[in-house]
């Protein structure tokens, strides 16, 4: 006998199930992977030999051998950094002009990277980094 019925058509399904075990397990590679590629290291920085006099209005942040801050001069406390350099930006855009940033040696680096940051989230283009000629530093 003849069968008439129509016959129901089976749609092949992809199995995914392999494919997130391999993402997976990339992704626990890679975790693993990036937390031994952190790494510190303790540098004394020479001196630049391509150093000149700056000219027009410098604004100085000076970082000490402690992470302290000194804006023009004046203690600034770290809490208040963000709002000192904020105003600094805002009036180069009135009188254009360079922010300096003079590190001591002996300075947290977590501290520079702090003031970096700083500047460059309040739209601050250009921070120029303080170094000495190698004459100054016999």
């Amino acid at each position: 006998m003849l069968n008439l019925r129509p016959r129901s058509e089976h749609k092949a399904e992809l199995d995914l199930t392999p494919f997130m075990d391999v993402i997976f397990i990339l992704l626990i590679f890679f975790i693993i992977a990036s937390a031994f590629a952190v790494r510190g290291l303790d540098i004394d920085l020479p001196s630049a030999h391509s150093s000149q006099a700056l000219s027009g209005r410098v604004v100085e942040v000076r970082l000490n051998d402690d992470g302290s801050f000194l804006c023009e001069g004046v203690p600034v406390e770290r809490s208040f950094l963000r709002y000192k350099l904020q105003d600094v930006v805002r009036g180069f855009k009135k009188e254009p002009g360079q922010l300096v940033l003079k590190a001591s040696p002996a300075a947290p680096v977590e501290a520079l990277i702090f003031v970096v940051d700083e500047v460059r989230m309040l739209g601050g283009e250009k921070l120029m980094v303080a170094t000495s000629s190698p004459e100054e530093r016999q």
